[in-house]
């Protein structure tokens, strides 16, 4: 592993710690003084939108300078998102600040993504990208679990994440040495989003609904059936860790075994799973469930970029990172609106029927796509 792509690493694992922050945090303080569920989808959304505006123009920005500035400028945004969240309770300036947020966790995702993807091959690929989310979802457990700060003033969690993020800067102005994709025969030419495949697409928007809406729906889920902002942050950080200890041996079977394949097994769980906790309301179950939840759900994202990168031609890699993230960027837009509104409708068991029926549709898409492909290989006489 290359020393640029170890102080990448790094870097993303201190930065998940913000990451686990902000949202939780911000979705508790506007349930505590009741704000409407669809203001709440609102804000949550806002954060996500810039993902789309702005994730194939970081892709771009990677190829016409390079990694470190993209990733420096990312994370110059996001220090600046944090500490902004100190104003949570102008919504009007909430908002702003949530745009902000997001175009920085963009450019910090797409610069550590095409690091990784460059720096990777068909033997090592999965795994590294299997690491990098495991790395940002150990700083994301993290995160959840300052959640609670919020109990002792609500301006702590914020003043953490800020400080951070700060931490980052500085270690990745100083570790990091200026990173350009070596593949700049592609700087003139674009891929564009129709070229993509769309299983990988589909795989990444799959992510980003689920992402985004679990962050909404399990706060909003636990606090209106009984349980209190502890265990809150308990549902969220056993979900996170998840991420931490069954992604990357998901995500590493990608080097081994069919990405198709993989994505098949991974929506068969989801569809299961996603049905369990509209059954029980108790904790030490729901730790379980979403602990499981929490090693699938990222697996979408992981194997889905690693099959892109299989498929695509190789010049393209920064481009098609940034495609990737837009789509997932349109998934987390859909996520909160998606996780708020079914909660209201059915608190119990709204958000987590639908989410097992979307599973269920990317499972029947995947199988008859690969059974029309296997009747339209010719027969060798």
């Amino acid at each position: 592993m290359s020393k640029s792509l170890l102080v990448a690493l790094i870097g993303i694992a201190i930065g998940g710690i913000t990451f686990g922050l902000l949202t939780p945090v911000t979705v508790i303080l506007l349930e505590n003084v009741q704000t409407e569920s669809w203001i709440i989808g609102m804000i949550t959304t806002i954060n996500y939108i810039s993902f789309v505006m702005f994730s194939s123009y970081a892709g771009r920005l990677v190829e016409k300078r390079n990694i470190k500035f993209v990733l420096i400028t990312g994370i110059t945004l996001v220090l600046i998102g944090a500490l902004g969240h100190l104003l949570w309770r102008n919504i009007f300036l909430l908002s702003i600040i949530r745009f902000i947020t997001g175009i920085g966790s963009t450019f910090i995702f797409v610069s550590t993504e095409v690091l990784i993807n460059i720096s990777s091959d068909e033997t090592n690929r999965g795994r590294n990208i299997g690491l990098y989310a495991m790395l940002l979802s150990a700083g994301i457990s993290v995160g959840t679990i300052l959640i609670s700060t919020v109990e002792i003033a609500d301006w702590i969690p914020f003043v953490i994440g800020g400080v951070l993020m700060a931490v980052m800067l500085v270690f990745e102005v100083i570790m990091l040495k200026e990173v350009k994709s070596h593949l700049d025969e592609s700087s003139n030419s674009k891929m564009s989003l129709k070229e993509m495949p769309i299983t990988a697409l589909l795989s990444s928007a799959l992510f980003g609904v689920f992402e985004a809406s679990i962050v909404v729906a399990v706060p909003l889920y636990a606090l209106r059936n009984g349980f209190n902002t502890t265990d809150v942050s308990s549902l969220l950080t056993s979900y996170i860790a998840g991420g931490i200890i069954l992604l990357y041996y998901l995500s590493k079977l990608s080097d081994k075994y069919s990405k198709y394949s993989l994505l098949i097994f991974v929506s068969v769980g989801m569809c299961v799973l996603s049905l369990l906790p509209g059954f029980t309301f108790n904790l030490y179950a729901l730790l379980i469930i979403l602990f499981v939840i929490g090693g699938i759900v990222p697996a979408y994202y992981t194997i889905g970029l690693n099959y892109t990168v299989e498929v695509i031609d190789k010049k393209y890699i920064a481009q098609a990172n940034g495609h990737y993230i837009m789509v997932y960027g349109l998934g987390t837009i859909v996520g909160p609106l998606f996780g708020s509104m079914l909660v209201e409708f059915d608190k119990v068991h709204g958000y987590w029927v639908f989410s097992s029926l979307i599973c269920f549709l990317f499972f029947l898409y995947l199988v008859i796509k690969r059974n029309r492909k296997i009747k339209t290989v010719p027969i060798q006489k």
